[in-house]
């Protein structure tokens, strides 16, 4: 049975622990000697991959929670970029309204120029948006259009609000993005360490399973202990594989006929 044995795939963590139990393993007979270089080779290999597995599958879940803690944080921060484009758009929109106000074709102009597109863009991507939203606060800002703003009383509180919430929007969304990448940069070396968990296990398995001379059963007992933190995975794992065919091929019962009295 080879040591990735599919119907029975183990996980990145249980691939950790059986390292780390080879090793205990190996480590114990090397103490209890006689020196057998060729098998005490494997500890350290076993060690690192062990420390390689187990630092990636707590990197993942450390950057999967970090990505949904930055995931809810970056909603709440483009809520509130949406909350304040929508105040100061529809505020510009009722002053452009006024029928009798000598500042309403300034105020329309005002928000043609800062939101071409009107509010459609609270609905975009959140960086897109952000990338427009940041372009009207520049307009919002500029020297030309502040008598506009002071004629019509635009809060002007409204303006930093909105690059506060747009400040927080953009740096959550890279620490979003920061914490995907860390995830996927667990992924692609935690395939990398079970590569070589595959490699070195292989290799001790087939040692181990030569070293045991016809006839001596000592050596032998002794070699199915030490590998069988792996062989008693690799069966478990295949048994559970076997029950879940069986149910999925096993068939229900057809309804017994009915009898009449």
């Amino acid at each position: 049975m080879p040591v990735n044995h599919s119907p029975g795939k183990l996980s990145r963590a249980g691939k950790a622990t059986i390292c780390r139990k080879l090793h205990e393993n190996l480590v114990e007979r090397a103490q209890m000697g006689p020196a057998e270089p060729a098998l005490d080779a494997f500890i350290p290999q076993l060690e690192i991959i062990a420390d390689q597995l187990d630092t990636h599958v707590a990197g993942k879940s450390a950057a999967n929670a970090a990505r949904v803690a930055h995931l809810d944080r970056s909603e709440r921060a483009d809520a509130d970029v949406d909350t304040w484009t929508r105040h100061i758009n529809l505020f510009l929109d009722v002053q452009g309204r006024h029928r009798h106000s000598p500042h309403a074709a300034s105020a329309r102009l005002l928000q043609s120029a800062a939101f071409p597109t009107g509010l459609d863009i609270v609905d975009d991507r959140i960086p897109d948006e952000n990338a427009k939203v940041r372009s009207a606060l520049t307009t919002l800002r500029a020297p030309e259009h502040a008598q506009t703003l002071a004629a019509i009383r635009l809060p002007l509180e409204w303006l930093d609000l909105l690059e506060a919430a747009l400040k927080e929007s953009e740096a959550a969304y890279a620490d979003r993005a920061s914490a995907r990448g860390d995830g996927g940069e667990h992924v692609l070396r935690g395939r990398n360490a079970e590569a070589d968990w595959v490699d070195v296990v292989g290799r001790l398995r087939k040692y181990v399973e030569s070293r045991s001379p016809a006839g001596d059963l000592d050596r032998a007992a002794e070699s199915r202990a030490l590998i069988a933190p792996l062989t008693d995975a690799l069966a478990h794992a295949k048994a559970l594989a076997a029950s879940r065919t069986t149910r999925r091929t096993k068939k229900p019962a057809p309804p017994a006929p009915e009898t009449t009295a």
